[in-house]
């Protein structure tokens, strides 16, 4: 179990999704991290899982751009 801050690759190796895709998800905004040169944190890997779970089942990049904000915002309520 990961806690606390992770860089890019260490998100990257502990998650399972490569590296060039979590900077695809964090420039379209699919993460609360929106800077792929801070630290990502346990939130992001959720977030991660969750989108790459999308994607896997047929969801697109521009679906989740849509959805993810919302779905965001429930999360902070």
């Amino acid at each position: 179990q990961m806690v606390g801050e992770m860089t890019l690759e260490q998100l990257a190796a502990h998650s399972g999704v490569a590296a060039d895709k979590i900077i695809a998800y964090t420039k379209a905004g699919l993460l609360p991290c929106k800077d792929v040169n801070a630290h990502f944190s346990a939130d992001d890997e959720y977030w991660l899982d969750m989108v790459n779970c999308f994607l896997e089942n047929g969801s697109s990049v521009e679906d989740l751009k849509d959805l993810m904000p919302l779905c965001e915002q429930c999360a902070a309520q």
